[in-house]
């Protein structure tokens, strides 16, 4: 979090940050690209082992069972939400820290 409130700092103080539409396409670029590699990374997983793997508890991990993945799973989508609530407050911060125009 403290990472993240550095680089909203730093991000802020770059001018007229907000009109770098150029920015958005490079940003779906690099999200698609991403989703490309990691897609065809997990076919070529497949390919190789003639299988798949895992299931919708994911693979067997130690003396983890699968009744514990599921419940940090909804942990942690619980812990999602929670934080989610608290997105307006960075909404806040984000307007506070902005410079006034010149």
């Amino acid at each position: 979090m403290i990472g993240f409130g550095i680089v909203e700092i730093i991000f802020s103080q770059i001018k007229d940050f907000d009109q770098l539409w150029w920015l958005s396409i490079v940003a779906s670029v690099m999200s698609f690209t991403y989703s490309t590699i990691g897609l065809g990374l997990g076919v070529a997983q497949i390919t190789a082992n003639g299988k798949i793997g895992g299931s919708l508890t994911g693979i067997s991990i130690g003396t983890v069972t699968q009744t514990q993945k599921v419940w940090r799973s909804f942990q942690a989508l619980g812990d999602i939400a929670f934080a989610y609530s608290y997105s307006i407050i960075l909404i806040e911060i984000q307007d506070t820290l902005k410079s006034p125009p010149s």
